[in-house]
């Protein structure tokens, strides 16, 4: 059983450390890997990665020790089952609008007794081959697996009450750029309203115990860093 560095975070009260990729890359993810990131993060919302080349990008990370997570493109039951088959040991499950749905994406999550995962001999169980017995893996698999949830609708900000009630989603974050178009300010997520309804957010979380993504983890979106750092370099060389 793969352990999770993000759950070790969470447990430990330390940050973990992400590189996020749009685009599968084993070497790139090696790159991070010999640098000593904890955690290689896929954007397989806005990416272009399939069910294939997860899988291949778990595999170099799990050669690194680096813990595979994932955004993943819906909260579809079955989009969450073929993320952990694959090897994924978290997900970030984006337009998340109410309790229900973070509900329905809690039992997805874990098998019984907590949640409704169903059980099968995959890469994510390693095949079978190692010597947890399925009780052993299921148990171990529902103590490390992480899952966070986005709030992405003016609804979600409303009912964050609600959607805390929910046991089973372990951190919460934004996506502030669709917050600030459900709030009716597109393009401006440093609009004073978006900006108070994340404040709300994060208030209501913490006053709850709970976590939000930002209190565990730190990264590198590769697509949002490399090409200022490109722009620089340019910009410095031709003095």
């Amino acid at each position: 059983m793969r352990p999770s560095n993000v759950r070790a975070a969470i447990n430990n009260g330390t940050i973990s450390h992400s590189l996020t990729l749009t685009f599968p890359e084993p070497t790139i993810a090696e790159w991070a890997g010999y640098a000593g990131f904890d955690a290689l993060h896929l954007d397989m919302e806005h990416g272009v990665f399939d069910w294939e080349s997860a899988e291949m990008m778990c595999r170099v990370a799990d050669m690194h020790g680096m813990t595979c997570t994932a955004r993943i493109p819906n909260t579809e039951t079955d989009t969450i089952l073929r993320a952990f088959d694959r090897g994924l040991m978290g997900i970030l499950c984006p337009h998340v609008d109410n309790a229900e749905q973070a509900q329905r994406i809690a039992m997805a999550s874990r098998f019984g007794p907590e949640g409704e995962r169903s059980f099968g001999t995959s890469r994510g169980r390693d095949y079978g081959m190692h010597d947890l017995t399925p009780a052993g893996y299921m148990a171990e698999f529902n103590r490390e697996v992480t899952v966070a949830i986005q709030i992405e609708t003016k609804n979600a900000v409303e009912t964050i009450e609600e959607i805390l009630d929910v046991e089973g989603i372990d951190m919460i974050t934004f996506g502030p750029q669709d917050l600030a178009q459900s709030l009716g300010h597109p393009g401006h997520a440093d609009h004073p309203e978006v900006l108070e309804a994340m404040e709300t957010v994060v208030a209501a979380v913490h006053a709850r115990g709970r976590l939000m993504s930002s209190d565990v983890e730190k990264g590198i979106n590769l697509v949002q860093w490399l090409p200022a750092q490109l722009k620089s370099w340019l910009a410095e060389s031709r003095g």
